[in-house]
């Protein structure tokens, strides 16, 4: 399942494809499916592909509430 995540520290992440590195910066929203079990992690951002190693996201991400139980 794809989620939002908001960048809490900074972290560079490579294009999937190019193989460039983008420097993710606080504040920004990005999103990533949280269902791969290996060691890294893709993210989709700009409309492009970045991995980068699982134990980086975790600590520099979080998850948005994005989608969360609206309040009537």
């Amino acid at each position: 399942m794809t989620r939002a995540f908001i960048v809490l520290q900074a972290f560079k992440a490579m294009n999937a494809i190019s193989g460039r590195e983008r420097a993710f910066k606080p504040g920004e929203t990005l999103l990533s499916d949280s269902g791969h079990s290996d060691g890294t992690v893709t993210i989709e951002m700009d409309k492009s592909l970045f991995v980068v190693e699982r134990s980086i996201f975790e600590t520099c991400c979080k998850r948005s509430n994005e989608g969360a139980t609206p309040f009537f």
